[in-house]
């Protein structure tokens, strides 16, 4: 991975730790707008190499109402700190 370019991420939905970055994208959104989306599965996204690593994910989840909706949610990862923060989240469609 280069530096500071944006990578796909090649089949994202078989990847673990994509998946676990995608569902805590999800969780952290709910605590910080107290909603009540579940997570589905990673549709998509692309990685950047800063000081640590830029997950940016298309991610499929449902609403208390039970409607699939796509996200777009940008998570900050500093894997050799445990360290996880979600900069974004927002609803494409």
């Amino acid at each position: 991975m280069a530096s500071g370019g944006w990578q796909p991420i090649v089949a994202a939905e078989n990847d673990k730790e994509v998946e676990d970055i995608g569902k805590f994208a999800v969780e952290e959104h709910n605590k910080e707008a107290n909603a009540g989306l579940s997570f589905v599965r990673v549709v998509g996204g692309r990685t950047q190499v800063v000081a640590g690593v830029n997950y940016d994910l298309t991610i499929s989840a449902r609403d208390t109402a039970g409607v699939t909706g796509t996200y777009e949610a940008r998570v900050w990862v500093k894997a050799w700190e445990n360290f996880k923060k979600l900069t974004s989240f927002k609803r494409l469609y």
